[in-house]
């Protein structure tokens, strides 16, 4: 495991990948009873500006050190 800020920023890195994937597809996985299944449904509009609002924070790296 990475540690200091080479680990962080890996992190955020595929998280940032997996949340532009996410928005691309258009696609989240569905939660049941709190447990993630294999099951995609389709994303809302509330689910795109929060993860718009995400990538942003993560592409300015001021805001995400805030947030880390």
């Amino acid at each position: 495991m990475m540690k200091g800020t080479t680990g962080i920023r890996m992190r955020q890195q595929s998280a940032k990948a997996m949340l532009e994937a996410q928005l691309k597809r258009g696609t989240k996985p569905e939660k049941i009873n709190g447990k993630t299944t294999t099951n995609m449904v389709a994303l809302t509009d509330g689910d795109k500006k929060r993860i718009q609002r995400e990538i942003d924070i993560l592409n300015n790296k001021k805001s995400s050190k805030a947030f880390a």
